[in-house]
């Protein structure tokens, strides 16, 4: 496999292959979704893409090359990016071989179609490679949550990441539809997306 497009093609492919083999009638899944990945490109002898499922959103790398290491499946390790180090977990599938994944999402009752979670996919792509400016409170609580832990809600957290945050339509009102280009990258990543469009 030699290019971005390609590699998107078999990882969908092969979670495909999962999603009807192993998947079919699991109760977490969420049926407005398919499988996708967005994203895909080159980086420090990866390929990463943002991979949405009716399961999960996860952040994946594929070796560009087989890296010989034995690694158990299961095994934990982090990667560094520009907005931080983040817990990936070696899987492996059979048609896909070895890969590292960090979880977004699991499951991903909160989004309601396709173009919902491929803004919340972009976010995401978007926020991983921006430079961490200054380790704020709400940089901290942004890694917190990337390892899959939920911050203090009672905290004035939210106001930090509100006001670094790019103008956004309000979501106060959980009864208020809102559009998927409302979110803002910090709000999402922080589980300000939830039950939109419902």
């Amino acid at each position: 496999m030699g290019d971005a497009a390609a590699i998107s093609e078999h990882l969908e492919a092969c979670f495909r292959l999962v999603h009807t083999e192993r998947m079919d009638g699991v109760p977490i899944l969420n049926d407005a979704l398919e499988v996708r990945a967005v994203g895909t490109h080159a980086w420090n002898g990866f390929w990463l893409s943002i991979l949405i499922t009716p399961w999960f959103i996860n952040v994946v790398l594929l070796p560009q090359e087989p890296d010989g290491e034995a690694i158990r499946t299961g095994e934990k390790r982090m990667f560094g990016f520009p907005a931080g180090s983040f817990e990936f977990i070696r899987g492996h599938e059979h048609n896909l071989g070895p890969f590292w994944m960090c979880s977004l999402f699991s499951p991903v009752f909160e989004f309601v179609d396709m173009e919902t979670a491929e803004a919340a996919a972009h976010a995401a792509l978007t926020e991983l490679f921006e430079a961490e400016e200054e380790n704020t409170e709400a940089d901290r609580d942004m890694q917190t949550i990337w390892r899959g832990e939920w911050p203090d809600a009672e905290t004035d957290v939210q106001e930090e990441i509100d006001a670094d945050a790019e103008p956004v339509a309000a979501l106060e009102d959980e009864d208020e539809a809102a559009a998927p280009s409302a979110f803002s990258r910090r709000g999402l990543l922080t589980g300000k997306l939830r039950e939109t469009n419902l």
